[in-house]
């Protein structure tokens, strides 16, 4: 699983390793696009494409709240726990990329 946390060499804690490679594999698994497929369907449907930048191992995105609701509830987190998550991401983002994610909220998928 070392190809999830690829792009998150700042996370150090198990459980946090755990809830982000959660993350990272419900992405892939996403109604069979997998992370290539959910990223091009993000960047054609929303209003405004959330890719702020990707590099040889994820995609940084800019994506609005709803986004993040609906992997919080595909994956039955609590919402300690989508806000965990979400916190991971925000700081990951800014030490890989810079403050970029603007009035948005920062997600990275990790490439397949």
């Amino acid at each position: 699983m070392a190809a999830l946390l690829a792009a998150f060499p700042d996370v150090e804690g198990e459980d946090d390793r755990a809830l982000v490679e959660r993350h990272q594999e419900a992405a892939r698994d996403w109604e069979g696009t997998g992370v290539d497929g959910l990223v091009y369907e993000y960047r054609t449907q929303f209003h405004r494409d959330p890719l702020v930048t990707q590099d040889e191992t994820a995609y940084y995105l800019s994506v609005r709240g709803h986004v993040w609701d609906e992997f919080g509830e595909r994956m039955g987190l609590s919402e300690d726990e989508l806000k965990r998550l979400k916190e991971i991401h925000e700081s990951q983002f800014a030490a890989s990329v810079g403050d970029e994610a603007g009035e948005d909220e920062a997600m990275i998928l990790a490439k397949e």
